[in-house]
């Protein structure tokens, strides 16, 4: 079971993924991209701040929503309702684009995470970002989401960015442990006898 800190930890761990294979596949010296977990401000940043987080050239890791996994909520309710620890199984829907100033390269970098993520699309163990405190057999798996068009338009409608080639993804079951629920003790009638009066 996860803690709080789950959410960003797991975006944590899939971009010190993407940059440590990235260093594997290009070979020294040769151009190559920074995966960086990236919100809506950074995108409303790029080539417009010294600080910018996104940098030509790169790959965004941008999760656009979260959302309950309900194939497992069920079956995690019966777990808590035994051991007195709520978990809630969470969803990250992640966009995944590439930032560069040829298409070409752009579609290099997103089939080469593309490559990656296919590659290793589990995470779990040294692979999960410690700041995640993940109990042993916690994994993570990043798989393919499907998207519609028009949905991918409207996330990109809600931000000043111009509609950038992504690739959507979600990384499935987070599960976020609760507190353990306090264990009430049993409350012991008394009950008395009340004799008549004319006993």
């Amino acid at each position: 079971m996860a803690g709080h800190r789950a959410l960003v930890a797991a975006g944590r761990s899939i971009v010190d993924l993407l940059n440590r294979r990235f260093d594997d596949l290009i070979p020294a010296g040769d151009r190559r991209p920074v995966a960086v977990l990236a919100g809506t401000a950074d995108f409303d940043q790029v080539n417009s701040s010294p600080t910018a987080v996104i940098r030509f050239p790169a790959i965004s890791v941008y999760c656009y929503r979260i959302s309950v996994d309900r194939e497992t909520r069920a079956g995690w309710s019966a777990v808590a309702s035994t051991d007195g620890i709520p978990r809630i199984p969470l969803r990250m829907h992640i966009l995944f684009a590439a930032w560069d100033t040829v298409v070409e390269s752009e579609l290099e970098w997103l089939g080469l995470t593309a490559q990656v993520i296919e590659s290793e699309s589990i995470l779990t163990g040294p692979t999960l970002h410690p700041s995640g405190e993940w109990e042993p057999g916690d994994a993570i798996q990043v798989v393919p989401d499907e998207l519609a068009l028009d949905s991918l338009s409207e996330a990109f409608q809600a931000l000043t960015t111009d509609y950038r080639l992504s690739l959507p993804y979600v990384a499935r079951v987070i599960r976020i442990h609760g507190r353990r629920e306090q264990v009430t003790e049993p409350v012991a009638t008394v009950g008395t006898a009340v004799r008549g009066l004319g006993t």
